[in-house]
C-alpha cells in the first residue's frame, strides 16, 4: 500500500499557466523535473520514449497533451468514480497527495513522488501543459555542403546530466566527413551518447556573425576556442543565440552535444554579412515511429511471497543480467559479468513480452521506478597498494565487460526463492545476499560474506560520493551506510570518487552494507 505523500508545498493559485506554460526555460526545468522526479518513468511524454512502469501500472500517458481534458478517477483505489477537469488545482493534488485520486484503469495509485518545492511544481505544471500545444522545434534553413572544413568527430557512450569534460574521456569511435555538417546520427546510438565535431568555417568578410543552436539535450558551441552559446543540460528543445566578431580567414568551430533520453535534435545556423543563413548541423536520426517497439504484454511479478528472477538481456547490463524481483516491492539487476550490481528500482519488476515472443531479440528495460543505475565495476580487488587504481572492465562485444581476478560461480536459493550470488576473487570465496526491506520506500542491506584468507579491498560504491552524516550519498540517489562498525575511506581515483576499505579475511568476514532511496 502506498503512503500518503508528505510532501509540503504551498498551493499556487488555481488558474490557468497561460504566459508562463509559453516561457521556454521554465518549460525547460520542467522537463528536466520530469525526467529526474520519476514522472516520466510513468508517464509517456514522448512518443518515441516508452514509460516501461507506466505500461506495467496502466498509467495515463501523456503524449499528445491532457491539460484541459476531462478524466476520469476513483476515489482511492477502487473507490466511487467521479470525473475531473486535468487543470492546476488537480495537478497540485495529484502529486501533493497521489493515492487521492486515482485514474480509471490504473493496476494502483501513483508512487510516492519526490520533494517538490512551488517553484518546480510550477515549471513541471508548465511542461505537462507545453506537452499538448503541439510546438516543435522549427525546421527549415539551407542546408550547404562542405560548410565546415577539416570535419573531424568524436562519439561518446554515457549517461549525463550536463556536458562532460570530452577531453578526459574514451570516444567509442571517431572519424571525419565530407558532408560539412553535424548531424547526431554520427552515433549508432539514439539515447545516452555524446558528440564533439570540430571542423573550420571559412570566413571571407570581417563582422560580427550570429549562431542560433537548438538542441535536445544539453550543446555548447566554441568559435575560436570562446564559448559562443551554452545550451546545456538536460531539457527538450531549447534555442539560444550568440554573436561573436570573425576577420577573413578559417574560424575553429567546435559543437559539443550529448543526448540523455526522450526527444533527439541538434541544429545550427549561423547568419552575418553576406550570409542569410547557413545550416552547419541538423537532426537526420530516425524519429517519429521509426524507433524501435517496446513489446509488452508478459509482467513477470513475484507470487506466494516468493523472489521471481529474469535471466534476459536487460538493458543497462552487460548480456549476462539477472533479474531479481522481490515481494517487498525491490528489484536488482546482478550484473555476472562484472560480479556487481547493475541498477536497482522499485515497483513493478520486468515485462518478458520482448523474449517471449517472435525471435526475442533486443534488451529489456525494467518497468518500475525510482531506477538508480550502477556505475559498471567489479565490487573486490586484491590491490598493490590503497591508493591503486581500481581495475577497469574489460568491454568487448556489446558492451559485455567482464572482471578482473574474479571468478562467478553461480548463485544457490535460499528461503523464498531467494538468490545468494557466488563468485570468487582470487582465492577468497564471496557469498552476495540482497536482504530487501518493505516500507513505503523499500531498502535493502546487501550481505556479503568473504571466507578464505588473504587481503582484498572492497569498492562499496562509485561516482558522486559525499559524506552524509553517518552515511554516504551516492550521485544523490542513494544513502549508504554499513553496520558492524565499518568505516570505508573515500579516495580519488580515476577521475572519480570512490568509497572503499580494506578487509583482511581469515576464514571468514562479512560486510553489510544498506542502500536506502534518497531523492529529493
Amino acid at each position: 500500500m502506498i503512503r500518503k505523500s508528505k510532501i509540503i508545498i504551498a498551493v499556487a493559485s488555481v488558474a490557468s499557466f497561460t504566459g508562463q506554460a509559453a516561457d521556454p526555460a521554465l518549460i525547460a526545468k520542467g522537463k528536466l523535473l520530469f525526467v529526474t522526479k520519476i514522472c516520466s518513468q510513468c508517464h509517456q511524454y514522448d512518443k518515441n520514449v516508452p514509460a516501461p512502469a507506466g505500461i506495467a501500472l496502466k498509467a495515463p500517458a501523456f503524449v499528445g497533451g491532457i491539460w484541459g481534458k476531462e478524466s476520469e478517477v476513483t476515489v482511492g483505489v477502487g473507490g466511487p468514480k467521479k470525473k475531473v477537469k486535468v487543470d492546476l488545482a488537480y495537478f497540485n493534488e495529484s502529486v501533493r497527495e497521489p493515492g487521492k485520486l486515482v485514474k480509471v484503469g490504473a493496476v494502483a495509485a501513483m508512487p510516492q513522488v519526490p520533494l517538490v518545492s512551488d517553484d518546480e511544481l510550477k515549471a513541471l505544471a508548465a511542461y505537462v501543459e507545453s506537452l499538448g500545444s503541439g510546438k516543435g522545434p522549427a525546421g527549415g534553413g539551407i542546408v550547404a555542403k562542405g560548410a565546415l572544413q577539416n570535419f573531424r568527430y568524436r562519439v561518446y557512450n554515457g549517461s549525463w546530466d550536463k556536458l562532460p569534460d570530452f577531453e578526459k574521456l574514451k570516444p567509442v569511435t571517431s572519424g571525419k566527413a565530407d558532408s560539412g555538417i553535424a548531424d547526431t546520427n554520427l552515433s549508432k546510438k539514439r539515447d545516452n551518447f555524446g558528440i564533439v565535431i570540430e571542423g573550420e568555417l571559412p570566413i571571407k568578410t570581417a563582422g560580427k556573425y550570429q549562431f542560433k543552436l537548438a538542441s535536445d539535450d544539453g550543446s555548447r558551441l566554441r568559435v575560436n576556442g570562446r564559448v559562443v552559446i551554452d545550451n546545456d543540460g538536460v531539457h527538450g528543445v531549447v534555442t539560444k543565440t550568440g554573436s561573436i566578431d570573425l576577420k577573413p580567414g578559417n574560424a575553429l568551430v567546435r559543437i559539443e552535444f550529448f543526448e540523455k533520453g526522450g526527444g533527439e535534435h541538434l541544429s545550427l545556423d549561423l547568419s552575418g554579412p553576406g550570409i542569410k543563413k547557413l545550416q552547419l548541423a541538423r537532426n537526420t536520426a530516425p524519429q517519429g515511429g521509426k524507433k524501435p517497439s517496446f513489446p509488452t504484454g508478459n509482467p513477470i511479478k513475484p507470487v506466494n511471497g516468493e523472489a521471481v528472477m529474469y535471466r534476459n538481456f536487460i538493458q543497462g547490463a552487460t548480456p549476462r543480467g539477472i533479474g531479481v524481483g522481490y515481494p517487498e516491492l525491490l528489484n536488482i539487476c546482478f550484473d555476472a559479468n562484472v560480479l556487481n550490481y547493475a541498477m536497482l528500482w522499485h515497483g513493478p519488476f520486468m515485462d518478458g513480452a520482448r523474449h517471449w515472443n517472435g525471435r526475442g531479440q533486443g534488451f529489456q528495460p525494467p518497468s518500475g521506478y525510482y531506477l538508480v543505475p550502477l556505475q559498471k565495476t567489479q565490487p573486490f580487488a586484491q590491490l598493490a597498494d590503497d591508493k591503486a587504481e581500481w581495475p577497469a572492465v574489460k568491454l568487448g562485444n556489446n558492451d559485455d565487460g567482464r572482471a578482473q581476478g574474479m571468478s562467478f560461480r553461480g548463485y544457490r536459493l535460499v528461503e523464498k526463492r531467494r538468490p545468494v550470488f557466488l563468485y570468487s576473487v582470487g582465492d577468497i570465496k564471496v557469498e552476495d545476499y540482497a536482504i530487501p526491506q518493505a516500507g513505503a520506500f523499500p531498502s535493502f542491506i546487501r550481505q556479503i560474506t568473504l571466507t578464505g584468507s588473504g587481503a582484498v579491498t572492497y569498492l562499496a560504491a562509485a561516482g558522486d560520493i559525499e559524506p552524509a552524516g553517518n552515511a554516504w550519498s551516492l550521485d544523490k540517489k542513494l544513502k549508504i551506510s554499513f553496520e558492524d562498525g565499518a568505516k570505508p575511506v573515500l579516495i580519488e581515483s580515476g577521475g572519480r570518487k570512490e568509497l572503499r576499505f580494506k578487509l583482511n579475511v581469515k576464514g571468514k568476514s562479512t560486510i553489510r552494507q544498506k542502500y536506502e532511496w534518497d531523492f529529493k
